[in-house]
């Protein structure tokens, strides 16, 4: 590495770790610019973010990463929206405690399954006279509980908490079930549903989708991955460091975050990682762009983000609304259910819903 490559690393690193620190301070926002200044003699860094109606800068000790200081710098272009959900919720309820994990389904709209204390729901949303939410089956693994669940062309790959891999097909016949050397925490599909990473204290584990064949491993003690688009892995690391690996599994980024993650998904390559202080969109290269928290929230254990508008779900006590664009708050979802543990959305009627798992074993979707 050259030594103007050095600095240039080091000086984005520096920029990062401001950003983050600053978001994290002001409890959200989406930056809107880093600068270098000085202030009293030595050497700050300025970061100017939108939070809500408001266009902020704090300023931040590159060598410490302490934020001296935030102040309001003036209203921002536009307003943020007041609506995010519509009508009321639709329920029904799958008759286990607690619904762990729900994915939308890629090649069905408004098919969701769910992982419960007894193996995969699935669930559809569906229009008759008004919209209902139907069990249409619950597989029964035999397996104990199932934590997660991956959907996948033709079926479900699921993990249980005693540390097993399976797939189930359309009519829940298993296809394949494996055991893996340690819990899976998460568990997410490649963008053609052939391959899944299962994110364990082992590392993260490559499966083919289709056979349960072990394809390979990357990191060391992950709690969750995803894949990019050009095929790089994405690592989240339970110190909260992320890692990004190439499919032979050479570092190539790496952004230290110091907060516990829960959940990482991709789209569009921003990497979105849902744990301790809420939820953070990354821009692989260089860091932290939005945090999205609630007042008083320690923790967003599930986040989706869907049409201009981010929700996120403190397990068990709070549903969250906030604006994408400028990482405004507005509040819990109204009508909601008590104690949701998992949010996801699925598609009905050319609509987004959001759908969401309760602990007692609810389901309940609205439109968004």
């Amino acid at each position: 590495m050259s030594e103007t490559t050095a600095r240039d690393t080091a000086a984005s690193l520096e920029a990062a770790r401001a950003v983050d620190a600053a978001l994290r301070e002001a409890g959200g926002g989406r930056v809107a610019a880093v600068r270098a200044a000085y202030e009293f003699g030595r050497r700050v860094l300025v970061v100017q973010f939108v939070r809500g109606s408001w266009l902020c800068a704090a300023t931040v000790d590159p060598e410490t990463g302490e934020v001296t200081s935030i102040v309001d710098e003036g209203l921002p272009s536009a307003p943020p929206g007041t609506a995010a959900v519509a009508g009321p919720p639709v329920t029904t309820r799958l008759g286990f405690r607690t619904v762990w994990d729900i994915r939308a389904a890629d090649d069905d709209p408004g098919l969701v399954y769910a992982a419960t204390d007894a193996g995969v729901g699935v669930v559809r949303l569906r229009s008759d006279i008004g919209w209902t939410l139907t069990v249409e089956d619950h597989h029964t693994t035999g397996f104990g509980a199932t934590r997660q669940v991956v959907p996948v062309p033709g079926g479900v790959v699921g993990g249980t908490a005693d540390g097993r891999v399976f797939r189930l097909d359309a009519a829940g016949r298993v296809g394949w079930e494996i055991r893996v050397p340690a819990a899976p925490h998460t568990a997410t599909a490649d963008a053609a549903g052939t391959r899944v990473l299962v994110a364990t204290n082992a590392g993260a584990l490559e499966l083919d989708a289709r056979t349960g064949q072990f394809l390979g491993l990357f990191g060391g003690p992950v709690r969750a991955a995803a894949y990019l688009s050009n095929g790089d892995r994405v690592l989240a690391g339970h110190r909260g460091e992320l890692l990004v690996v190439t499919p032979a599994g050479q570092p190539r980024w790496c952004l230290p975050q110091g907060e516990f993650p829960e959940r990482l998904w991709v789209h569009d390559d921003r990497v979105y990682v849902a744990g301790e202080g809420g939820l953070k969109e990354i821009v692989v290269g260089e860091g932290v762009v939005a945090r999205w928290s609630a007042p008083a929230a320690e923790s967003v254990e599930s986040a989706v983000v869907v049409d201009g508008w981010v929700f996120t779900c403190a397990g068990g006590t709070r549903l969250e609304r906030h604006g994408y664009a400028t990482a405004g708050y507005h509040g819990p979802v109204p009508e909601a259910y008590a104690n949701p543990e998992v949010i996801a959305v699925a598609r009905a009627g050319d609509r987004p819903w959001l759908v969401a798992g309760h602990r007692d074993g609810l389901l309940s979707a609205r439109q968004v």
